[in-house]
């Protein structure tokens, strides 16, 4: 009898505990209830109280909210102040202002690195005294070796991509392996726009079809499909631009990363003065020996990168920084997976040193660093033992919450709008996948009524039987009830 009264005692527990979740987060609770998959949580951090909780442990994919651990090991490894260093090497010798041997550019899995960086190397490469190189211009990729595309995303835009988002890794990638193609209209409707490549066109990347200028006012139709086809990126376009629109650069993921860093710095050589004898470049994914540094350059503060990374979620940034954090000096060829196997043991660890009786026993898993991968898993408990950990270090968590993005003041539109609260008092990386069913996520920093800081975790996935829920739908829910405790809690 005794047996059956405390089971009664906690079907009656269990109760409450449903109906309070239901009072702490109604309308998360009522998307639950219309079929989407939800875990939340809120929590004030000056005492450890939780403020709302909903199916806090149960497992969904995280998309890019995965990037917080990324940024979290990164600034633990490495510090805000540091940075990459990218070189420029050589093998042969010097006489006469002529390189007689090679040039080797040494990619240092730096995710930042731009056409500015590689820029300033050319020119230190002509400060050096160089005018002419008679070998070869190398790219050694060989900190990674050859990475293979592990994402379906990333499989398919090896052939062909419409976007920027998927774009292939390399330790010596630079401009995140995007290309750009600048439209500008004509002054002049009916009279084709004008099409080229930033900073210039370099042999791997070719044009074909016309973009055509529209009258003022006229919708803008500009399609632009990159496809590889006998070891070149062609640029398809095709549709219109109205005369009186701004030039835009349509970015597209490439297909081979290192060719393009290498073709592109033969292109900063030559603007510097230096005569190169071959117009492409040769890569290798082995180190290169009998090598003399030249010049180098470094890239931005890693607390910059990391800023940028997040607000502007980038996935190439992501990934790239996990194959850093994972990569061993024996491990290249090194792979996304093992890059995941290290965020997971990374992000479990956490778990095992947190505060949180929860979230020391989930067993978060992660398959890259940017989200891309929808089997990752990780639940509200896990992101809150993140974010507390963060709070509590007090050497990186200035900067970590200088990454997270502001209502106000934030390029992402789907955070923009809602009360005051909403635009001024949260600090949040948001998330989203599309398939194989969607995918919400929003984690980060909030501060309550009486000053305390607050963190918050909640992800909404769709199901088989509802694959999609809609994004809007699924933030308005979470806006909503973050807003009311903002005005609630904290008294």
């Amino acid at each position: 009898m005794k047996k059956y009264r405390i089971l009664a005692g906690l079907c009656v527990l269990f109760g409450f505990w449903s109906v309070a979740q239901a009072e702490s987060l109604p309308n998360l609770h009522a998307l639950a209830a219309h079929g989407a998959v939800v875990t939340a949580r809120v929590i004030d951090l000056n005492n450890g109280r939780t403020l709302a909780a909903l199916h806090p442990a149960q497992m969904l994919t995280p998309a890019s909210v995965s990037k917080l651990y990324v940024t979290a090991a990164a600034l633990h490894q490495w510090g805000a102040a540091y940075r990459f260093t990218t070189a420029a090497l050589y093998r042969g010798t010097i006489r006469n202002a002529t390189l007689h041997g090679d040039l080797v550019l040494q990619g240092s899995g730096d995710p930042g690195l731009t056409n500015a960086q590689l820029w300033t190397l050319a020119q230190r490469v002509r400060a050096a005294g160089i005018k002419r190189i008679d070998g070869a211009v190398i790219v050694d990729e060989s900190l990674f070796g050859r990475v293979r595309c592990a994402t379906t995303d990333r499989c398919e835009a090896l052939a062909s991509s419409r976007a920027a988002y998927n774009a292939p890794l390399s330790a010596a990638g630079f401009d995140y392996s995007n290309a750009c193609l600048w439209v500008r209209p004509a002054t002049q409707a009916g009279t084709p726009a004008t099409l080229g490549f930033e900073p210039f066109k370099i042999p791997m990347l070719g044009l074909r079809g016309t973009i055509e200028t529209l009258p003022k006012g006229a919708a803008n139709t500009v399609r632009v499909t990159r496809v590889t086809t006998d070891g070149r990126n062609w640029f398809y376009v095709r549709g219109g631009v109205a005369v009186d629109t701004p030039a835009r650069c349509y970015y597209r993921a490439i297909s081979e990363p290192a060719l393009y860093t290498g073709q592109s710095f033969i292109g900063f050589l030559r603007q510097a003065g230096i005569a190169v004898k071959h117009l492409t470049a040769r890569i290798v994914t082995k180190p290169m020996p009998d090598t003399r540094p030249l010049a180098q350059v470094q890239g931005q503060s890693l607390g910059e990168e990391l800023r940028g990374m997040l607000v502007y979620s980038n996935n190439y940034m992501a990934d790239t920084l996990a194959l850093d954090l994972a990569r061993t000096a024996d491990s290249a060829p090194i792979s996304l997976h093992q890059a995941g196997a290290w965020l997971t043991r990374y992000a479990r660890r956490i778990n095992t040193e947190s505060d949180w009786p929860g979230a020391r026993k989930s067993k978060p898993r992660l398959f890259s660093g940017s989200g891309l991968t929808a089997d990752s898993k990780v639940s509200a408990n896990d992101l809150i033992a993140l974010l507390a950990a963060e709070y509590h270090n007090y050497a990186d968590f200035p900067t970590f919450l200088s990454t997270l993005t502001v209502p106000d003041q934030t390029p992402v539109k789907m955070l923009k709008g809602g009360p005051r609260i909403w635009e001024t008092r949260i600090a949040a990386k948001t998330g989203s996948l599309s398939r194989p069913v969607s995918v919400l996520a929003l984690a980060g920093y909030l501060r309550l009524r009486d000053g305390h800081w607050g963190a918050f975790a909640v992800i909404v996935n769709g199901t088989r039987q509802r694959p999609e829920i809609g994004m809007f739908t699924a933030l308005d829910a979470v806006r909503a009830d973050l807003v009311k405790i903002l005005r609630t809690s904290g008294n």
